[in-house]
């Protein structure tokens, strides 16, 4: 990382492209300090600082907050943000936590078979599967996150893919054809909407939906399956990100399959009231910190 005027840029990024940047944080600094008269509102995103496709970014835009992952900047709170299945702890962080809120401090490990120990803690059931001993289908998926990675193999296998995870096939098919993903943001203690996402067969292991639905948590998860997604999401540390649930037609439960502690959103192909409903709603809930 290189320091240019006020924050930290990878090295790859060429000498006008960090000045672009930096001409944007004086121009949003201008505007927080007039939106929030003459004091402007900072938050440290550290180690890296969030691209515009962020969801914290977009938040920040819509509340003229400033984002900056320079720790000696006065800050009103701070997400730990680096875009990685796996980091250490920041002891930067750490010592800001004395003073300010500091979201993710401990989310430092989101693969999928770390988590799917949690799961079962939590719920009393896993989706993780032995693929030597399991006989019939199976979801082989990346360990790593973002990957988009996924496909259905037959068990039991001869060879054990390595950095993957064997889970359960989930049958979350609709009348209509399509599989549902229900994307839960958590923000703040709480579940403030959450997304559905419609996948047509082809794409069912990919990220982007033929159609995303915005709805309240209570439509789509009972009280006891809310509570249970912030208690794992107490556990692993997560106090800003998204929980990626399926819903199993075949015994009604649901199964906890994936994390993001650095989520882009609002997802595409969500309506434009949808997605300026989300960014409001994630909005009030940081407010509610500070």
């Amino acid at each position: 990382m290189k320091k240019l005027l006020n924050n930290y840029y990878p090295t790859k990024l060429s000498f006008f492209e960090a000045l672009g940047k930096e001409f944007r944080y004086c121009v949003a600094g201008l505007k927080s300090r007039i939106a929030y008269s003459g004091r402007v509102t900072r938050v440290l995103t550290y180690p890296e600082l969030p691209g515009s496709k962020s969801i914290i970014y977009k938040i920040a835009k819509y509340n003229r907050w400033v984002l900056t992952n320079n720790p000696k900047k006065r800050c009103d709170f701070a997400v730990a943000w680096q875009d990685s299945t796996l980091r250490d702890d920041f002891p930067v962080l750490i010592e800001h936590s004395k003073n300010i809120p500091v979201l993710n401090l401990h989310s430092n490990n989101i693969m999928k078979t770390y988590i799917d120990e949690f799961v079962y803690e939590v719920f009393g059931f896993k989706t993780r599967i032995n693929p030597v001993l399991h006989n019939g289908p199976a979801v082989l998926k990346s360990e790593w996150n973002a990957t988009h990675s996924g496909e259905i193999v037959q068990c039991p296998v001869e060879k054990v893919e390595e950095n993957c995870i064997y889970q359960i096939v989930i049958n979350n098919k609709t009348e209509d054809g399509f599989f549902e993903d229900i994307r839960v943001p958590v923000a703040a203690g709480g579940i403030p909407f959450v997304y559905i996402k419609l996948k047509s067969p082809e794409s069912r292991f990919e990220t982007k939906a033929n159609k995303v639905l915005l709805k309240q948590p209570d439509e789509i998860l009972s009280a006891d399956e809310q509570q249970k997604i912030l208690e794992f999401a107490r556990i692993i540390g997560l106090d800003f990100g998204e929980v990626d649930v399926l819903r199993n037609r075949d015994d009604g439960r649901i199964y906890v399959v994936d994390v993001n502690n650095t989520p882009y959103g609002p997802p595409a192909n969500l309506d434009e009231d949808g997605r300026i409903t989300a960014i409001k709603k994630l909005s009030a809930a940081l407010c509610s910190m500070f």
